[in-house]
Order: C-alpha cells, then structure tokens, then sequence
C-alpha cells in the first residue's frame, strides 16, 4: 500500500507577511520627530495645513502660533550650510580673479616679448684687407607674422575664451562675453608691446603697432570671441549625449547658476 502523499505548503510567515496590507508611506514631516523652532514644542503627528499664499505644506505650532514649512532645514543646519557655501563662494572668486589675473599678465608678456624681434642681418662681419670689421649693429625691428606665430595665438586665443566663458556662465549673452574678453586681451597685448617702446626708445627705435602685429592682435582677438562664443553648446550637447537627460539638465541649469524648479515635496 502506497503511503499518502503530503501537501507541500509555504513557509506561514512568508505568507502572512505577502497577505498583510502594505503600510501607507509616512507624509513628509511625519518620519522623525520634529519640534517647533521658536519654543521647542513637538508637532509630531499634528495635523499639516496649507498656506494661502505659496500653497507650501505647513505646521501650526498650538503652543506659540509659530507656522513652520515641513520641509525646512533645522536652522543649525543652515548656519552649517550658510559658512560652507560662504567658503565655496570665497574659493571660486579666488579661482577666478587668479585666472583672469594670471592669463591676462601672460598676454601682456606676451605683447611685451614678442613685439619685436631681432634683425640678425643687421649685424655681419666682413673681413677687409685681412682685418675683421663688423658692419653694422643688432637691433630689433618689430615682429613679422609667421605662420607659427598665428598657430600658437590662437590656441592659445582659443582656449583662454572657452575657459573664460565657462568661469562666466552668470552672464546670459555669449558672443557680448566673448567680445570684451577679445577687447581686453587685445589691449593688453597692445599695452605691453607698448611699454618696451615707450620706456627704452634707443633699443627700441620703431614702434611696434605695425600692420603685421595688429594681425597678430586681431587673431588673437578672433579666437578669443569663438572660443567664449562656441564652448557652451559644445559643452551642452556633450552633457546631453552622456547623461540622463534629467541629470544633464540639472547639470546644465547649475552651471548657468539657473534656480531649479520648486521641489514638489512641500506641496504633496
């Protein structure tokens, strides 16, 4: 005789615990304790009241009248938050004014050193009658534009405009961003090729404002205003074609110093 076969049944507390209802997820406000910031009274469980002019989610504290959005942070915390974004903002400004100071002091060397160059066909040596005679002096005549010369400003140009733009992206407009950049680089080029000439006239005879050197200007000018002009929709089409699209768009929004959307959490 065959034994009888035995009903395989479900661990009890696994079914009980698929059967039991879900539990309703705690309202915002409701998942720690929370105590009234002006006397310290505790409006946990309270009922939440709408406010009639920003429609924000809010306690009425019964003790002092003190009416309280649920989604606030705690004001030590604030203050914690207030000094750690006061030293960031300290610390961008001081990035900044180093960019802009340091980069703008390099172009300024740069007009200053590379103004002028020298004639080494000015100077040669002859030997007359078996007597070395030296015919003529070195000097400096002012710069000639040279394909390398343009290369090497407008890289330079370039990215001096892309890394600008993006340190001033509170700045809605960027081809007007990009024209005082290239405005500024332009007369500080100008300015330091100008000093050697007006402090040392017999070294440097010939003013250095000539049509080959304001090309060079003029280049460098040219790159800075693309540079500044081009970077944020490059910037922007590589964050959209790499990120989510929400993140790419809360990047994007932070970086253009844009407020982001009102949380929905204080109006649930």
């Amino acid at each position: 005789m065959s034994p009888p076969m035995t009903t395989l049944t479900a661990d009890p507390a696994a079914e009980r615990q698929r059967s039991a209802p879900a539990l309703p997820k705690p309202r915002l406000g409701e998942e720690l304790p929370i105590f009234c910031e002006r006397c310290g009274y505790s409006l946990n469980g309270l009922p939440q009241s709408r406010c009639d002019h920003c429609t924000i989610l809010q306690f009425h504290c019964p003790e002092c009248g003190h009416h309280q959005p649920i989604n606030t942070l705690r004001p030590a915390f604030q203050r914690t938050l207030g000094r750690l974004r006061a030293c960031a903002l300290a610390l961008i400004v001081f990035v900044k004014l180093n960019f802009f100071g340091w980069l703008l002091f390099a172009w300024f060397m740069m007009g200053a050193e590379s103004a002028y160059e020298h004639d080494w066909d000015a100077a040669k040596t002859v030997v007359v009658n078996g007597q070395v005679v030296q015919k003529g002096d070195y000097r400096r005549i002012p710069m000639r534009m040279e394909p390398e010369v343009a290369l090497a400003v407008s890289l330079l140009g370039f990215a001096f405009g892309a890394v600008a733009r993006m340190l001033l992206l509170r700045w809605p407009r960027a081809y007007a961003v990009g024209l005082v950049l290239a405005v500024l680089v332009m007369g500080v080029i100008a300015l330091g090729a100008h000093v050697n000439y007006a402090f040392d006239r017999d070294d440097y005879p010939v003013p250095p404002l000539t049509p080959s050197f304001l090309t060079v200007i003029g280049v460098a000018g040219a790159m800075v205003w693309l540079g500044a002009t081009v970077v944020w929709p490059i910037w922007g089409g590589l964050v959209r074609v790499f990120l989510p699209r929400d993140i790419a768009s809360a990047v994007l929004d932070w970086q253009r110093f844009r407020p982001a959307r009102s949380s929905h959490l204080a109006r649930e």
